[in-house]
């Protein structure tokens, strides 16, 4: 007979406590930006100081992350799952994160084919592109702290945040696919924005399996680096280059099964842990 999963209260409130923090951090590092450059507009400060915004969302971030962890590392910390991985293993993050992006290309065609059948569609997906070019438009230091920001430091926090913290304390009370789910939910539903809600939502499934499979935040950080990389920044620095975007998409979209089957031989290492250690 299996084991029951404990049910704690903190179960609820850790991933309440997460999200509301990541929230509260960037309303804060807005507010903060607003009243430095004199901006109440939100649309037009983002499009001139989004790298400000980035860098100061993440210091303000890492800060109360330290501290939290730091006042509950014999809870919460515990629960953080940070294995090392050798370098051979880290090497698969690259067809994973390019595997996510394929899958996201595929996602993006599929709203585009249907926003040409339906207004309220086509009405998101404008929304969606005109929010996703503000930050592309920052330039010199601006654009500096955006591929800092936006490449290394945000990936690194939601991974701390969303698998580290919110899925480590799923995982350690409850069936390991319910709780990859659920993280994954939490993941997609906080970007708020309709479009990217549902890739994001696979994004999470991925990169919680992954955190699952690998017991360790190191790869899935460096899988969300890359991503974040490849989709965001290079589109920014790579805008005018029509020929190299079009290559980067397919090679994307045929990384899709390399990287279903690195997840795979994953699962399989998992698994055979798990045999073993019976």
């Amino acid at each position: 007979m299996s084991k029951p999963f404990p049910i704690r209260i903190r179960t609820f409130l850790v991933p309440l406590a997460g999200v509301a923090l990541y929230y509260y951090v960037q309303f804060a590092a807005l507010s903060i930006c607003a009243y430095t450059y004199n901006e109440n507009n939100t649309i037009s400060l983002l499009s001139k100081h989004y790298g400000s915004f980035c860098i100061l969302e993440s210091v303000l971030m890492f800060l109360c992350l330290f501290i939290w962890l730091f006042a509950a590392r014999k809870s919460t910390w515990q629960t953080v799952r940070k294995d090392n991985i050798s370098m051979k293993r880290l090497l698969i993050a690259i067809p994973i994160a390019m595997a996510m992006l394929g899958l996201v290309n595929l996602y993006m065609l599929g709203f585009q084919s249907l926003s040409e059948q339906f207004p309220l569609i086509k009405n998101l997906l404008d929304e969606y592109k005109r929010n996703a070019s503000v930050a592309q438009t920052s330039m010199g230091l601006e654009a500096a702290g955006y591929y800092i920001g936006v490449g290394v430091l945000i990936p690194v926090i939601e991974e701390l945040v969303f698998r580290g913290i919110i899925l480590g304390e799923f995982l350690s009370t409850m069936n390991a696919d319910i709780a990859v789910f659920l993280s994954a939910l939490i993941f997609g539903t906080m970007h708020m924005q309709p479009v990217q809600i549902g890739y994001a939502l696979v994004c999470g499934l991925i990169l919680g399996y992954v955190y699952l499979y690998s017991n360790s935040l190191y790869l899935s950080i460096a899988i969300h680096i890359i991503f974040n990389v490849l989709g965001g920044i290079a589109p920014a620095i790579f805008a005018n280059n029509p020929l190299f975007m079009n290559m980067l998409g397919v090679l994307e979209l045929v990384f899709v099964f390399v990287g279903l089957f690195c997840i795979l031989y994953l699962r399989k290492s998992y698994r055979n842990k798990m045999i073993r250690e019976v």
